[in-house]
């Protein structure tokens, strides 16, 4: 086995639901559910479609690509390991996938450079052998 430092108040409760999800991160693969009813994808896993409330949905693979859609930079915190990682900016980022939207970490750029829908791309963090956590960074153009 792997070791981890996850403080125990981060580590997520990997329901029935969000398995799927935790396990792709684990793979480095960004699994989302698209509804068969209305073709919607979405974030985070449920049991029922958030656009038309149908229980019809299955597991993909997303692209990891987005935009962001809106962001904060959080400047002040006092609980570690939150403190040692400021300036940390939040954002959330509507994924390639129509409906599908994370809020996650912003990493490897500096505040003053992010923007609403500047491209972004997924990355994994490994945590643990059971999940990772899925930041973003900006994407690299071709």
């Amino acid at each position: 086995m792997t070791e981890f430092f996850v403080p125990k108040h981060i580590v997520p409760r990997i329901t029935p639901d969000a398995a799927e999800f935790f396990a792709g991160t684990v793979r480095e693969e960004l699994r989302i559910q698209q509804c068969d009813t209305c073709g919607l994808h979405h974030h985070y896993p449920r049991m029922l479609c958030p656009h038309c409330g149908a229980e019809t949905l299955h597991w993909v693979t997303a692209s990891g690509r987005g935009v962001v859609h809106s962001y904060t930079v959080i400047r002040q915190n006092g609980v570690p390991p939150f403190n040692e990682q400021l300036p940390m900016i939040v954002a959330l980022v509507d994924l390639e996938e129509p409906g599908a939207r994370m809020l996650a970490n912003l990493a490897r750029i500096e505040p003053e450079a992010v923007e609403v829908d500047l491209e972004v791309t997924a990355v994994f963090r490994p945590a643990s052998d059971e999940y990772s956590f899925v930041d973003f960074r900006p994407a690299v153009s071709a």
